[in-house]
């Protein structure tokens, strides 16, 4: 999911459309609604009834099918990731930097003070939760990404 954004950022989603391996592990190809499963649809629509579908993907990592849903509901964005039976793998979805534990505000607020938070997102994998901040920082874009407590994981520039 993350890939995609990047590519859009980059102006090469022809190429994740297309079907190009994005990674030796994984691929995204852009689908209608009918190439979606029925059950993958239902849930959605049942979880979400409000939400307007922005796109759909069929998604392969690690040798597993995945189906993604991306959806925007008032203010809140959110991509979720479901295996074709309709029961969910992963759900991405934006939020408030003051939704952030408070050791991820900390960090911003210190580490990445002059940074401009442009996104920031809640991955939902299971019960386990992790959280994505993208900052700009002078010219340089930046993920940093915290654990359910807050405390920073990952740096990756985008």
């Amino acid at each position: 999911m993350k890939v995609i954004s990047v590519l859009k950022r980059l102006g090469l989603v022809g190429a994740a459309i297309s079907g190009f391996a994005l990674s030796p592990q994984a691929q995204e190809v852009r689908v209608s609604e009918r190439k979606v499963p029925r059950a993958v649809v239902a849930a959605f629509k049942a979880a979400y009834p409000q939400a307007t579908v922005r796109g759909y993907a069929r998604e392969k990592e690690k040798g597993k099918v995945y189906y993604e849903v991306e959806s925007i509901e008032g203010q809140t964005t959110r991509d979720i990731l479901y295996n074709p039976d309709g029961t969910i793998a992963e759900i991405e979805e934006s939020i408030a930097v003051n939704d952030l534990p408070a050791e991820a505000q900390q960090t911003l607020r210190t580490t990445y003070a002059n940074a401009v938070v442009s996104k920031v997102e809640r991955l939902t994998r299971g019960d386990v939760v992790e959280y994505e901040a993208h900052v700009k920082l002078a010219k340089k874009r930046i993920e940093v990404k915290f654990d359910a407590n807050g405390k920073q994981l990952l740096i990756a520039r985008e």
